[in-house]
């Protein structure tokens, strides 16, 4: 029990952190890394990557990941996208060990959508991406991923291609909505703030 509140918390925590240095759209493209999420054009999705894996062979949690993503594949289908209007997955995220050591980056990119699937209120759309790795960019990497109830996103990796280095689990994360977007930007007002320093008055002498 122990150890599933502490994970629950870390999961929390992370979720929070990464929702800060968000993005308004393409107004506030510049605040991803590598210019993260530019050109995926008007009506795309963004969200963070807020994830706890466990490493091969191990029976505990083992890594942290925290990122961002963006792409334009969400509620489309696959006639959607030709080649002046390509699918686009993107996604940039740290990667470290519970203990704080072994702190490392992965990128995927140039996704290309094979098929979408919808059953119930997940919506799953699968194709092939590179992925950053240790020695190098991985092409052709088979790559699920799921919409859940518009709220979490859910990264699969065929385990063969990536050595299995993000564990047997998905990587888990949060699809932001308007409002999320909107209350983290740089210039949202923070009324609760404003509100309790105004009530705070005059600093006491000392």
């Amino acid at each position: 029990m122990f150890i599933q509140n502490k994970i629950i918390h870390i999961t929390i925590t992370i979720a929070a952190l990464i929702a800060a240095p968000t993005l308004a759209m393409s107004t506030y493209a510049a605040h991803y890394p590598g210019n993260l999420g530019m050109g995926m054009g008007k009506g795309s999705t963004y969200g963070a990557i807020s994830s706890i894996q466990t490493g091969e062979g191990a029976k505990s949690p083992t890594w942290i990941l925290a990122g961002h993503w963006a792409t334009n594949i969400v509620n489309k289908t696959k006639t959607d996208f030709n080649q002046t209007n390509p699918s686009k997955f993107d996604a940039f995220f740290s990667m470290v060990m519970l203990n704080g050591s072994a702190r490392h980056q992965h990128h995927l990119a140039n996704f290309s959508l094979t098929d979408v699937q919808v059953a119930n209120d997940t919506t799953s759309y699968k194709g092939l991406a590179t992925v950053t790795m240790k020695t190098g960019p991985v092409k052709d990497v088979q790559t699920e991923i799921k919409i859940i109830n518009n709220n979490v996103i859910s990264i699969w990796f065929d385990p063969a291609k990536v050595k299995n280095h993000f564990g047997e689990s998905p990587i888990y994360g949060l699809v932001f909505t308007e409002k999320d977007i909107q209350n983290y930007s740089p210039n949202a007002p923070h009324k609760e703030n404003s509100t309790e320093l105004a009530n705070t008055g005059p600093a006491p002498s000392m």
